[in-house]
Parts: structure tokens; C-alpha cells; sequence
């Protein structure tokens, strides 16, 4: 059955793109790029996008996707800064080198998804689905992660500073070389995450899970450990455990 959703928001971009012309010629375009949408027989967004004319890698800039269905579509590459995606289905979709700057993603679903050296600067992705998710090097600064699950997704490299990852699920994410410079981690869950040589300054891990985290060579410098649960975790010497008690955390046996 045809996604009526997707197929809407579609027709919405092509009103969109006509607006910028309003010559008999260009009328006749939309009338004609319509027609073709309405009477396709597929309910594939990036198809559908094909069939209107339109360039879904630099189209969709600033568009409404909501709810939209892009389960594996390939966007890699694409502008889709400012582009509204809430709630959309984006499992397993190529976001590869994709720019997805102040995109608004809550309640998204990216499990899956190859997110490789992709953008997402101050993008809002309030109780997103990242589980599996590949990011590395992706740039997340600034963004809004809080209350997304995160857990067995690949951020190696990724660029987290200041990013707020409140209550977010990190279990078994890997964090080597990640920076999350003055990140606000607080209640976050990073059960069994692997931070070998990531940057923590200035961090916020209150009431933070750090249970069997890999702790090699971070950078602790400034970070807000109080009721921070630790447990068996690698990498830290008895004088930065020393001096992570003595700021307020908890180290369980």
C-alpha cells in the first residue's frame, strides 16, 4: 500500500520548488510533476523524487519529512540541513557524509544506519533509535541526544563536545578517541563502553553507569563525577580513582 505520508510530503516539495517561478511554463511543470507522483506505483520517497524531478540529495534541504519512510534508502552525501525528520524511519539508510546541521530527528529511527563522517551539529535527536548506528568521525557537537539509545552504536572519533547525551543509553558503544569535551552525560548508561583515549574534560557524568568502561589514557581533567558509578573499569591508576572518590563518585566491588 502507498505511503500517503510520504507521497504528501512530496507533493509538498514540488509546491515548494514551483513557487520560486510563476510562469505558465513552470505551473505546467508542477501540474505535470503531480500527475506523475499521484499515478506512480511505488511508495519509495527517493523514487518518488526521481519520478517529480527532483534531486533528493539537495532537495530535501529545510523540507517536512516527518514520519516519512526511508528504511535503506542511500542519502549519502545530502543536504538535509534544517530538514524536519521527526519520527521518520531511517533504519539502516546510507547517511554517509551527510549533512544533517540543526535537523530536527526526535524520536527517529536510525538503527543501522552508516552515518560515517556525517554531520549533525546542533541537530535535535530527543529519544532517537541509533542502536547499531555506524558515526565515526561523525560530528555531533552540540546536538541533542537526550534520552536516545545509543547502545552498540560506533562513534570512534566522533566530535560529541558539548553535546547533551542526558539519560541516553551508550551501552557497549565504542568511544575510542571520541571527544566529549564538556558533554552532558548526566544519568547516561555507558555499560561495558570501550573510551580507550577519549576526551572527557569538563564533563557532566553525574548519577552517570560507568560499570566496566575502558578508561584508557581519557582525559578525566574537570569532569563532574558525583554519584558516578564505577565498576572493574581498565585504564585508571589508584590515584585517579583516588581523586575521582574524593569529587563525589561511587566505585562499587
Amino acid at each position: 500500500m502507498p505511503d500517503e505520508k510520504s507521497r504528501q510530503r512530496l507533493l509538498d516539495l514540488i509546491q515548494r520548488a514551483a513557487e520560486v517561478s510563476d510562469d505558465e511554463e513552470s505551473y505546467e511543470q508542477l501540474l505535470e510533476s503531480i500527475r506523475r507522483v499521484i499515478e506512480a506505483n511505488t511508495d519509495d520517497l527517493i523514487e518518488l523524487s526521481r519520478i517529480a524531478g527532483l534531486n533528493s540529495r539537495k532537495d530535501f534541504a529545510g523540507a517536512n519529512l516527518s514520519s516519512t519512510q526511508l528504511y535503506q534508502c542511500d542519502l549519502s552525501g545530502a543536504n538535509l540541513i534544517k530538514t524536519l525528520l521527526i519520527n521518520a524511519d531511517l533504519r539502516y539508510a546510507d547517511l554517509n557524509a551527510t549533512d544533517l546541521s540543526n535537523a530536527n530527528l526526535n524520536g527517529a529511527l536510525l538503527n543501522g544506519a552508516t552515518m560515517i563522517s556525517s554531520s549533525l551539529g546542533s541537530a535535535t535527536l530527543l529519544s532517537s533509535a541509533l542502536c547499531g548506528a555506524n558515526l565515526t568521525h561523525a560530528n555531533l557537537s552540540n546536538a541533542n541526544l537526550m534520552g536516545a539509545d545509543l547502545s552498540d552504536a560506533e562513534l570512534t572519533g566522533a566530535d560529541l563536545r558539548r553535546s547533551i547525551l542526558i539519560h541516553a543509553s551508550l551501552n557497549r558503544v565504542n568511544l575510542s578517541h571520541a571527544n566529549l569535551s564538556h558533554a552532558n552525560l548526566n544519568r547516561a548508561v555507558l555499560t561495558s563502553s570501550d573510551m580507550q583515549g577519549a576526551s572527557l574534560y569538563g564533563a557532566n557524568l553525574a548519577d552517570a553507569n560507568l560499570y566496566f568502561v575502558d578508561l584508557t589514557d581519557v582525559d578525566l581533567g574537570g569532569v563532574i563525577v558525583e554519584n558516578a558509578r564505577f565498576k572493574r573499569n581498565l585504564g585508571l591508576s589508584r590515584e585517579q580513582e583516588a581523586e575521582l572518590r574524593r569529587r563525589g563518585a561511587i566505585f562499587d566491588i
